[in-house]
């Protein structure tokens, strides 16, 4: 485990609309001579030299927008360069924290290439909720085309989500943590987080040597790019200003499910969407009984 007075470095997973973009804001709010990196791994996945799959066009134009801290060119993330990265020196940082998803690691071909010297943690949240927030993602960034009819419209999700969309990957990779790195892995809920944000937080930080601050749940919103300290590739920052990003963008703190924003309907009524929730629900009820309760 982490001390405090070693300089703590630290990966959260999770699956997409996890809420993990609001935890990354709240620990940005709390370094200032922080190193923290925004999805390294996937973009090797999804947009890097050994990608398998083409990489979806930014869905804004990124020169207009403000830059990240440091930004690179999607050409130099391989998984090497990932993992030499992380484990660099990184001296004059008084943290070093990566938000990532359990899926870039392409199953387990890719376990190999976790640094050295993290502590893994883990943020799940309900199927219920991460399966309707993820398909109406794509109505926003999906390329440029004619309008796709809904069987094309359910082949752009499969084809983004997988079967599992990240579930059993995140299960996998949990297991692997326990079984080989951490035999006590930390896992919170998003539920729990946004309900409790002070108890969750607190003990997150006593797991992996944050300091703690109430500046990790409430902080003031500026108006500068909340990607401003991080580290990322230029492709993301398109991603970073769509609009299911709003909340994390606008917060100033963490908020309960009932304060947010929501749609007209809530309802899963999807036939497809419905299928998909079931084939996750396991996987997500075994890293469930394994969360810290507040």
């Amino acid at each position: 485990m982490a001390s405090i007075h070693e300089q703590p470095r630290v990966i959260l997973w999770s699956v997409p609309r996890s809420c993990t973009t609001a935890v990354l804001r709240s620990i940005s709010n709390l370094v200032e001579r922080g190193e923290i990196y925004y999805e390294p791994y996937y973009k090797a996945l999804v947009g890097g030299p050994e990608s398998e799959s083409a990489s979806t066009p930014a869905p804004r134009a990124t020169a207009i927008l403000p830059s990240a801290g440091s930004a690179y060119d999607s050409s130099i993330f391989t998984y090497a360069w990932v993992k030499k990265t992380l484990e660099a020196e990184h001296k004059d940082a008084s943290l070093v924290f990566v938000k990532d998803f359990a899926m870039s690691l392409a199953g387990k071909v890719y376990m190999d290439h976790l640094p050295h010297g993290y502590r893994h943690t883990f943020l799940i949240r309900n199927p219920n909720k991460v399966i309707p927030s993820w398909r109406k993602c794509h109505d926003e960034w999906r390329p440029s085309k004619p309008l796709l009819d809904e069987e094309a419209k359910e082949e752009w999700h499969k084809a983004d989500m997988g079967e599992h969309a990240g579930f059993k990957d995140l299960l996998e990779l949990y297991q692997y943590v326990r079984e080989n790195l951490d035999p006590a892995p930390f896992v919170m809920d998003a539920d729990d987080l946004v309900s409790q944000p002070e108890t969750v937080m607190a003990a997150y930080c006593k797991a992996t040597g944050i300091p703690f601050s109430r500046k990790l749940i409430e902080w003031e919103n500026d108006g500068s790019p909340m990607y401003a300290k991080w580290i990322t590739c230029r492709d993301h920052l398109g991603y970073l200003n769509c609009n299911y990003h709003t909340n994390a963008r606008s917060s100033s703190g963490f908020r309960k499910n009932e304060d947010l924003p929501k749609p007209a309907s809530t309802s899963v009524t999807n036939p497809k969407a419905i299928e998909q929730i079931a084939k996750c629900v396991p996987y997500y009820e075994k890293l469930y009984r394994e969360r810290f309760v507040p």
